[in-house]
């Protein structure tokens, strides 16, 4: 069962979340509880909820760039959701506000198969600099801010881990 990480300033709660053959969905809680819905969004940013025991929620959702405003009874709540590959990446400093810093790190262990950026290079944020195989699969790593690439550390090849440096760049 897929976990969801949901983030509120510097709380973080793990949702279970698995979809059931009949279009419904059995969430596991924090707290272990578990609850079977259904769920149906009758228009964009509109989200009702039905659950097994007959309770029935209505959210109002504003979302923008993976950040999410709940709207609940009239109260609005903030809430960052990511799931298990989001979080890696964001733990890895690459992608979203946390990837701040020059250095783009590994978010999975694999194998360096190209680095397509050298020192000197001038790349976008965006720009493809390496790509990596993890489980059959190549995955490109994009720069993470826009400059000038100051250091390469991966080598097509070379076995990497999690966090591991492969480019810093300098904005």
């Amino acid at each position: 069962m897929p976990n969801y990480f949901v983030m509120n300033g510097e709380d973080e709660e793990t949702f279970q979340v698995e979809s059931l053959k009949d279009g419904r969905y059995r969430i596991v809680k924090p707290s272990g509880d578990e609850v079977i819905v259904d769920a149906f969004s009758p228009e964009r940013g509109r989200l009702h909820l039905l659950t097994e025991g007959g309770q029935s929620h209505d959210f109002a959702i504003r979302e923008v760039e993976g950040d999410y405003t709940v709207q609940i009874k009239g109260v609005d709540t903030h809430v960052e959701v990511l799931n298990e590959r989001q979080r890696r990446m964001r733990a890895a400093g690459i992608g979203g506000r946390g990837a701040l810093g020059p250095d783009l790190a590994s978010p999975m262990a694999g194998k360096v198969v190209a680095v397509s950026a050298k020192v000197g290079d001038v790349v976008a944020e965006g720009d493809v600099v390496v790509i990596i195989e993890a489980m059959k699969m190549e995955n490109d790593l994009k720069a993470h801010l826009a400059g000038t690439i100051v250091g390469v550390s991966a080598a097509p090849g070379q076995a990497v881990e999690v966090g591991d440096v492969l480019v810093s760049i300098e904005a």
